[in-house]
């Protein structure tokens, strides 16, 4: 599947269009029981390759192929448990974001050329980025502290990543807010703008939790 023409940051991988919204770190468990993703989910597993998670942007997940946003994030299969009648529970893990260049139909499942969006390890952290992290970590643990008292079965994530860019993913995918907002992040390239947002988010979501527990306490 892959092309030689592709570029050290494109990459060729399987697509799948989903209601979900995952960013990079994050562990998203699936039930695949269309043949098209069986078939794309034996792919993966026969060559090693990951597939982009991406939420949909016209049509629905089952039937005839979705509409997806055109950045999403690849994702590595974890595990897998092989049922019965040809259906699989599969564990995955997001890798990196990507941004999508072209699409084939060609196969039963969607193909696209990537391009890579960032990388976590080759980025210099300039000091409004380490100014910006440290806030917005403090906000992040005030949320989940004030999650954890709302929500019975809330568990708070037991340290954050010491990387501004995986910080960043980490509040992505905490946040209790809708698609579009998450997908919204998840578009968001630089990680200074990124993380201004999140900390929008994470002042107005606080506020909110904050008057929540008042009121359940009165």
């Amino acid at each position: 599947m892959q092309s030689d023409s592709l570029t050290p940051y494109e990459r060729e991988i399987p697509l799948f269009p989903l209601q979900v919204v995952l960013f990079p770190g994050g562990v998203l468990p699936l039930h695949i029981f269309e043949p098209r993703y069986r078939e794309m989910v034996t792919y993966c597993l026969d060559t090693d390759s990951e597939f982009g998670v991406v939420l949909i942007n016209e049509g629905t997940e089952t039937g005839d192929a979705a509409g997806p946003y055109r950045v999403g994030t690849a994702t590595r299969i974890l595990d897998v448990s092989h049922l019965p009648d040809g259906r699989m529970n599969i564990v995955t893990a997001g890798e990196y974001r990507f941004e999508i260049l072209d699409v084939q139909d060609e196969l039963p499942y969607l193909v696209a050329q990537v391009r890579l969006l960032d990388d976590e390890f080759a980025l210099e952290v300039a000091p409004a980025v380490k100014s910006l992290a440290e806030e917005s970590a403090v906000l992040y643990q005030t949320y989940e502290l004030l999650s954890s008292r709302l929500i019975f079965a809330w568990q708070p994530t037991e340290e954050n990543p010491e990387h501004p860019l995986e910080l960043a993913y980490q509040i992505g995918t905490r946040l209790r807010i809708s698609l579009e907002e998450r997908q919204l992040l998840l578009e968001t390239v630089q990680l200074e703008e990124l993380l201004t947002r999140e900390i929008a988010i994470l002042k107005d979501e606080n506020q909110r939790l904050s008057f929540r527990l008042m009121a359940r306490n009165n």
